[in-house]
């Protein structure tokens, strides 16, 4: 149960970026014009902006998942680690 907890607090936590980020939000209106401008100069510059800041929150939507998914695998290793720390510990003693 517990690896389990691990992957769903890590997947609620990618989610909750996605929210806090709204990358949702800003991949449907990708193509909406700014200020209304329907000129092909305006949708150029509005596009080319939204471009840049979607590209900006996703560097750190992949961030986050980094450190989200480092943490996990130090979680899953940490066991593993301690049990070979004792059996080296116990070579030396014995």
């Amino acid at each position: 149960m517990g690896v389990k907890n691990a992957v769903f607090f890590c997947g609620r936590q990618i989610r909750e970026a996605w929210l806090a980020l709204a990358l949702g939000i800003w991949l449907k209106n990708l193509f909406t014009p700014m200020y209304d401008e329907r000129s092909i100069f305006g949708r150029a510059i509005s596009l080319v902006m939204r471009i840049v800041v979607l590209l900006w929150k996703m560097a750190w939507l992949a961030l986050w998942m980094a450190i989200i998914l480092a943490l996990l695998m130090v979680w899953l290793l940490a066991p593993i680690a301690v049990i070979w720390v004792i059996r080296e510990h116990l070579k030396v003693l014995f």
